[in-house]
């Protein structure tokens, strides 16, 4: 059997992988013990109230921030960067597997960019305009962040599989880790 070919190292894919596993991660671990976590009713109207919102903004702009540097351009003041961009130019795709690419990279960055205001205005700087308007920045149809992340799954799946052969599945064991954490402080 031949192996699969491409321009970009296996150390390379292999951390690329690793990147974007460890976004949807960030994100599981964010809706699991937040967004999506009955057990926190009670905590949220308790003395707790304060720190556990404190966490779920750390837990959601962390997640964001990991997102948006996957839609990184591939050079950057001058810096290589890994992501999505970088896969793209410097892949040496074949003319069969590249618009199939680009076209999983646009439904990518296409959900990316209805967040870059809030990227550019206040995860990554203070813009005093924005707040002092006070204003609420980026915003997704419900679902849409899973959609982000299938479609994710499906470009991954692509590059490793054209590169070191098979897929890439992302691992959904943070919600294990969720449950015992939340069984051990006792929620």
């Amino acid at each position: 059997m031949t192996k699969p070919t491409s321009a970009l190292s296996a150390s390379v894919v292999l951390e690329f992988c690793n990147l974007c596993q460890w976004t949807y991660e960030v994100w599981l671990n964010h809706l699991e013990l937040f967004d999506g976590n009955p057990r926190l009713t009670g905590p949220r109207n308790s003395y707790a109230k304060k720190e556990l919102n404190r966490l779920s903004i750390i837990s959601q702009e962390y997640g964001l921030l990991q997102l948006f540097k996957l839609h990184d351009k591939a050079v950057m003041n001058g810096n290589i960067t890994l992501g999505i961009d970088y896969m793209l130019k410097y892949g040496g795709w074949s003319n069969s597997l590249r618009p199939r690419l680009e076209a999983l990279a646009k439904e990518l960055n296409d959900f990316a960019n209805q967040l870059r205001s809030a990227r550019n205005k206040i995860l990554s700087h203070h813009d005093l305009e924005t707040i002092v308007a006070g204003a609420s920045l980026g915003k997704f149809a419900k679902g849409d962040d899973e959609k982000y992340f299938k479609t994710l799954q499906k470009f991954v799946n692509m590059v490793h599989g054209e590169v070191i052969g098979g897929p890439w599945p992302f691992s959904n064991q943070v919600k294990n880790d969720v449950t015992a954490f939340l069984i051990r402080i006792k929620w």
